[in-house]
């Protein structure tokens, strides 16, 4: 097996080295529609085979012998034995086949009946191009994506897709032939396809692209992920993994803090070296040595604690618009933080996107990374202020390199921040994923803003994403730096989902499993804001389904209702917040001994026509003011609520009313604009609570 590997190395080198003397290299493009370009306008010049031409260059004859509808399965509806284009890319005397099959034979007139025979008749496949008095090398695909909107996806399609990808592994194994994954970077972006199975003109550009890189070995040279830079910090106590890209089978030296390791690119592109676990220090030199394509010097590296900020735009309210700002940015400087943005290049203000904002509606492009920085500088100035109250007060406590990285984007939604994997995997999601258009479950502003923004996008002949789309932020700025190890994650969002709080009850559950499946870290931190005060209808009750939120295993939750505003949904005083977060953080994340939260309802006790209320963080149960509780009801079985009498009692508070005779439910700090005033000893306020639920 080593002597054929390095033998199709040789080969391919040698097609490369003495290209001029040699005849062209024959390529074979075996496969169904994808392959053929249905669905592609011009698809003679524009599909995936015609565009890996242009790219690997007249050394090369690329030719396309894909049919449409096409299946592996000998036995299924139609398979791609009994085609002439089979025939006639043996004919064509390959000296590479690329064979994308598999799309057709997941449905279900095919894989439920078929699918134990599906393995034996792709290793046949192989075998007849084996045969050939060319003997090619052979490379198979994984399929490209198959998106939830086709008809057959909630038939079952969805496990069959997943099945064959599996089997693929299998018969890649099995027949010793090198594997190119088609799914991935495609999957994310659906904007590229005509429909939920066809790539377009763009789509086609991917697959070739890739495949291109493949085949050639040119991966760009020496590259490094989006969060590597000067300046850098590293998450301690866990080990260090050092990765990038490069030209296939280069050879990488990587020294950090002086240690040397070695190691080989694969045929895919990728390296990476694994460093022990550390503790925070720094600054390290790193440098990353490519004998084919140079050297990367990163002079500072740190190693101490990573944050994510996310979220919509009260997490990206700046620090220079913070109520204290000015003084934060003379007085509060502390340069062993880190900051690191993501900026979207098209703001979902209220205009009409121009055609660069349009074209920049993608994952490959939307976000502008400010690399890191520790400087009073625009950085700081534009960075979140909720973000850098954190981390100036997680630094004050634990005294460490910090660095955060702030992605939040104003106005997104919460499924846009979910990845296409996991909305796709309840039927409630892919509804809200196929149907974004005015669908009752998106708030009607986000439908109106996005119509807006993207009204010219005909005009200007762009297919875009919006940003508050489902999936849209997961893949632009949660993909590409999700193997960059963190702590934790800093969340505030929920305004955009508000009018829905069950819908976004589900989808933060989804999104919490769903990061932490990502960064593989089941106990990953997050650590969430609850939003504040506003007159606007339903706060109340979305923020106490906030609270109920805590019940998914190490969260914390922020309370800012007494810092709300009345009409102004980005109030300022953003630093307490931030404080706030951090004392969830020492607390919860870093076993420190201090206060993080205030008054949590804990249960409810009927006392003869009274209702005695425990809280836990209760200890010095008072009001900020001095004077009665407010904003607190009461009501009996039919759940009518009128304003309560309340009397504090030993960390108990005790309400009543002489309307209510048999009370069974209390709520607070319902209003929308709550004056809520209970706080504990240390001053944290409580959360907006009902008992409503809890005894029905």
């Amino acid at each position: 097996m080593q002597f054929q590997m390095i033998k199709k190395i040789l080969f391919l080198a040698l097609v490369f080295t003495f290209s001029t003397q040699a005849q062209k290299t024959k390529v074979a493009c075996v496969g169904n529609s994808v392959t053929y370009g249905t669905a592609i306008e011009q698809r003679e010049v524009n599909s995936y085979p015609s565009q890996l031409q242009e790219l690997l260059g007249n050394r090369f004859e690329v030719t396309n012998f894909g049919h449409p509808g096409a299946t592996v399965l000998k036995n299924g509806h139609k398979p791609y034995w009994n085609t002439l284009h089979f025939e006639e890319s043996k004919s064509f005397l390959p000296d590479l086949v690329i064979i994308h099959l598999g799309l057709n034979d997941q449905g279900n007139n095919n894989w439920p009946m078929h699918k134990g025979e599906f393995v034996s008749d792709y290793l046949d496949l192989i075998q007849e191009y084996r045969s050939l008095p060319s003997s090619p090398k052979i490379i198979i695909c994984k399929m490209s994506p198959s998106f939830s909107g086709h008809h057959w996806f909630q038939e079952g399609m969805r496990e069959n897709y997943l099945e064959i990808q599996a089997k693929i592994d299998i018969i890649g194994e099995k027949a010793g032939v090198d594997i190119m994954n088609l799914q991935d970077p495609l999957y994310r972006f659906p904007e590229y396809y005509a429909d939920d199975l066809h790539p377009t003109k763009e789509g086609a550009n991917i697959i070739a692209d890739k495949i291109y890189r493949f085949v050639s070995g040119n991966y760009g040279g020496l590259t490094l992920p989006t969060l590597y830079g000067e300046n850098m910090v590293f998450q301690r106590n866990v080990p260090i993994v050092i990765k990038g890209s490069a030209n296939a089978l280069d050879e990488i030296t990587v020294h950090f803090n002086g240690e040397a390791k070695r190691t080989k690119v694969s045929k895919h592109g990728q390296w990476q070296v694994t460093y022990p676990a550390k503790e925070a220090g720094g600054p390290y030199k790193l440098n990353i040595k490519s004998k084919k394509s140079g050297d990367i010097n990163i002079f500072k590296v740190y190693v101490g604690e990573v944050w994510l900020a996310s979220g919509q735009s009260n997490m990206d309210f700046t620090l220079s618009k913070e109520l204290h700002g000015s003084t934060i940015l003379k007085d509060s400087i502390n340069t062993n933080i880190f900051l690191f943005s993501m900026d979207g290049k098209a703001h979902p203000s209220n205009h009409t996107f121009s055609k660069e904002e349009l074209l920049n509606c993608n994952a490959k492009d939307y976000f502008r990374s400010s690399g890191w920085s520790n400087k009073p500088d625009s950085i700081l100035e534009s960075f979140s202020a909720i973000a850098y109250s954190f981390a100036y007060n997680l630094e004050k406590e634990l005294k460490v390199p910090i660095g955060i990285v702030c992605n939040a984007v104003g106005g997104s939604t919460t499924q846009s921040w979910i990845s296409r994997e996991a909305m796709e995997a309840t039927n409630e999601t892919i509804s809200l994923l196929n149907d974004t258009h005015l669908n009752p479950l998106v708030q009607p502003w986000v439908s109106e803003r996005k119509a807006k923004n993207l009204s010219n996008m005909t005009d200007f002949g762009v297919t875009a994403r919006h940003p508050f789309d489902p999936t849209m932020l997961f893949d632009a700025g949660i993909y590409p730096i999700k193997d960059f190890p963190i702590k934790g994650v800093l969340w505030y969002q929920g305004e955009s989902n508000a009018d829905r709080e069950e819908l976004h009850s589900k989808l933060f559950k989804m999104l919490v499993a769903d990061w932490r499946n990502q960064w593989n870290n089941p106990d990953l931190a997050f650590n969430f804001v609850q939003l504040s005060s506003i007159e606007r209808p339903n706060w109340g009750v979305f923020r106490d389904s906030q609270r109920r939120l805590l019940s998914i295993p190490n969260t914390g939750m922020a309370v800012s209702s007494d810092v709300g505003h009345p009409t102004d949904v980005h109030p300022n005083g953003k630093w307490i917040i931030g404080k706030r977060l951090s004392n969830i953080a020492l607390a919860k994340n870093y076993g420190n001994n201090v206060p993080y939260s205030g008054p949590l309802l804990d249960f409810v006790n009927v006392k003869n026509n009274a209702l005695e209320v425990h809280f836990s963080h209760a200890e010095g149960l008072r009001t900020s003011d001095g004077k009665a509780v407010l904003d607190i009801e009461i009501a009996g079985k039919d759940k009518v609520f009128v304003k309560a009498e309340a009397q504090i009692d030993n960390h108990v508070l005790r309400i009543w009313s002489e309307q209510i005779k048999n009370p069974r439910y209390v709520r607070y700090g319902y209003s929308p604009y709550t004056n809520g005033n209970l706080i504990n000893k240390h001053g944290f306020p409580a959360s907006t609570f009902s008992n409503l639920g809890m005894i029905d």
